[in-house]
């Protein structure tokens, strides 16, 4: 009988510690973070190889990157217009308000062509100046990244002009796009880190197109953790045991949590990236004189003075109805 307890016993614990073991190298973690040097300082606590195995992975509008903003308390030197924000409150704005007069779309599709436009027309800086030394610090020790964004197929070109004007140090000797494709994950079959063609939708439980480019994935507004999966699953991920998320969107940072909280290969750390939430709230919820948000009326007199002009000089002018 003791030899039975004590076989039992042994069995037990042995069973423990394999569960244990196996929690340390395979889970997934859901947290916010102010900053990306949350980032740089999970990454550099990992020895010389964790660091290698590390994919970063982020969200590009209002986490990597926004719309100019100079002066948060000036609304003029704020500009909101074709940020996720804005494309928020419009989208608000077309289910449940039609008759505002900051509405600039009707229905949904026509949202989506101006939003285009506006993404084709400007330059976006990084949401923070760290982030650029952040992540050529860590690449430089091995550290992969790619950009998961939530931008469709159409919105590429625009995309790739915005990271090819971004740039990871002043002297301006490479651009963010030229620093993507040196550190990205490579296409299994192509060898280089783009996908030919749309990946098709079917294949990755997607309902949209999807594309792999230069090491940014579109993944047209769909699971950026369903996304993610269909990715690593594409490219040379083999090496990858950590993966490091950072999304603005809380759902974004809990799809990705949920797709992988029960993966065995990989260790996920997602966060959620607040920096801009003030921000972000200034133009949704901040009520000035008269119950007027002095952001949306600057926001909506900017596209304005852009669709007058349009219309005044060109015969056919693409998203304005």
């Amino acid at each position: 009988m003791n030899n039975w307890k004590s076989y039992c016993i042994t069995s037990l614990l042995s069973l423990i510690s394999i569960l244990l073991s196996s929690n340390n190298y395979a889970h997934a973690d859901l947290k916010s973070a102010q900053s990306f040097e949350v980032i740089k300082t999970l990454v550099e606590g990992f020895d010389n190889k964790g660091i290698e195995q590390t994919l970063i992975v982020m969200d590009d509008d209002d986490t990597l990157t926004m719309m100019q903003c100079n002066d948060q308390n000036s609304p003029s030197k704020c500009q909101y217009l074709g940020g996720p924000a804005w494309y928020s409150w419009q989208s608000e704005l077309i289910s449940n308000n039609s008759s505002s007069n900051f509405r600039v779309a009707e229905k949904n599709k026509e949202l989506l062509q101006i939003s285009a436009l506006l993404l084709s027309i400007n330059n976006m800086p990084y949401t923070d100046p760290i982030i650029p030394g952040v992540l050529r610090e860590l690449t430089d020790k091995g550290s992969k990244v790619l950009v998961l964004t939530a931008r469709g197929v159409s919105n590429l070109s625009a995309s790739e002009n915005q990271f090819d004007n971004l740039y990871l140090t002043e002297d301006k000797q490479q651009s963010f796009l030229s620093f993507l494709n040196s550190h990205a994950l490579l296409g299994t079959n192509s060898g280089i880190s783009s996908i030919a063609g749309p990946i098709k939708p079917a294949s990755c439980n997607a309902e949209r197109r999807i594309a792999y480019q230069q090491g940014v994935m579109y993944v047209a507004g769909q699971n950026k953790g369903v996304m993610l999966e269909c990715l690593l699953a594409r490219t040379d991920a083999k090496a990858i045991k950590n993966i490091v998320f950072i999304d603005d969107t809380l759902q974004n940072v809990k799809n990705v949590y949920n797709a992988f909280k029960d993966n065995e290969k990989y260790t996920v750390y997602a966060y959620h990236y607040t920096k801009l939430q003030a921000h972000k709230e200034a133009l949704t919820q901040h009520k000035g004189k008269q119950n007027k948000n002095p952001y949306q009326v600057s926001a909506n007199q900017r596209w304005l003075k852009i669709s007058e002009v349009l219309k005044a000089t060109l015969k056919q002018p693409t998203a304005i109805h």
